[in-house]
């Protein structure tokens, strides 16, 4: 039977994914926060392409809820990546350890009080009870043929895409080779919103060649070591000036070994751009919307294999009401009045 992977399945896998980590989360456990958070982000980017299967006022009010949930993950996972870069500064600069450490620890009591209010926050959201809902309400909207075949979130989505692809290389571009932390921020995220829906285009097969994403999750992650590092800075800074311990000959030694290796990673990011963009060009051309002859033979197709399916079904039918037993039907034979007679 034709089988397609369509937004409503992938809306669905990743409402599976924070259900299956939700426990975890409000435990605080850092793998199943990160994995939620990914999910939180995919669940975004697809849920204004499942207009067709279910309906669009849900579908804001959901993403206004998958956003707040979003928001308090991320901060818990930025503490967490702010803890592990500091234990990695320890070992790497023995001589400020001990400021190091006392950094971590506020960092460690910061990530504490977030956690407490991330699990406040999916108390008063419901998201126990939403994610159950969820995961049972929209099992039957999937087997819609008709919006898998030639529904309007097919045009949707390349539009989006081609969209993204455009905004991704001109934040790069917009960077420039010089260092701006705001502009190389700026570019981060549009590449890795170009990679949330183009990967969405895979998955229904809209975009063919899947190698173009490597491309585009190395430099995000490249570009997230830079962003954890430059914010890092701000923060030692700050903690220096709140905790007279720290003394300043440690903050120079730290800024300066982030500031190295924020150049270091800002040099592999230039000498990545032209890769970025030749993705960002293959990928918006790959899914410029298909001529009018192609889409006619689709909607052509669509209609064939739907009326097949709805002939085998009253197909079905009939066989099931051939097979059932005939009743017996009783005729009534008139009886001639008394004194008349039939010639």
């Amino acid at each position: 039977m034709f089988r397609t992977v369509t937004p409503i399945d992938i809306f669905q896998e990743q409402i599976e994914t924070i259900r299956s980590h939700h426990a975890g989360v409000l435990d605080g456990q850092r793998d199943s926060i990160h994995d939620a958070r990914i999910a939180t982000r995919r669940i975004r980017e697809v849920l204004p392409l499942t207009h067709e299967w279910q309906r669009r006022d849900h579908a804001d009010d959901l993403f206004s809820m998958v956003k707040r949930m979003g928001r308090s993950l991320g901060r818990v996972r930025d503490a967490d990546s702010r803890i592990d870069l500091l234990r990695y500064l320890e070992a790497r600069i023995p001589h400020a350890a001990a400021p190091l450490v006392l950094v971590r620890e506020s960092e460690q009591q910061h990530r504490l009080r977030v956690m407490r209010k991330l699990v406040k926050r999916f108390e008063r959201l419901g998201v126990r009870r939403e994610l159950e809902r969820l995961a049972h309400g929209t099992n039957w909207r999937r087997s819609s043929i008709w919006a898998a075949l030639i529904g309007d979130w097919r045009a949707q989505l390349r539009r989006l895409v081609g969209e993204r692809a455009s905004a991704a290389s001109d934040a790069v571009v917009h960077a420039t080779g010089v260092y701006f932390p705001n502009r190389v921020h700026a570019a981060r995220i549009d590449i890795k919103k170009f990679r949330y829906a183009a990967e969405i285009a895979v998955e229904t097969a809209i975009l063919a060649d899947a190698t173009l994403l490597r491309t585009l999750k190395k430099s995000q992650d490249l570009l997230g070591d830079l962003h954890d590092r430059q914010e890092l800075i701000d923060r030692f800074r700050k903690a220096a000036s709140d905790d007279p311990r720290i003394d300043a000959n440690h903050l120079a030694l730290v800024a300066q070994v982030l500031e190295a290796e924020i150049a270091d990673l800002h040099a592999r990011f230039l000498a990545r751009r032209a890769e970025i963009r030749k993705a960002c060009a293959a990928i918006g051309l790959e899914v410029q919307p298909p001529n009018t002859v192609g889409r006619t033979a689709t909607i052509a197709a669509a209609l064939a294999i739907v009326s097949g399916l709805e002939a085998r079904r009253r197909l079905r039918a009939h066989r099931r009401r051939d097979s059932q037993p005939e009743t017996a039907v009783a005729v009534r034979v008139p009886v001639p009045l008394r004194g008349a007679s039939f010639k």
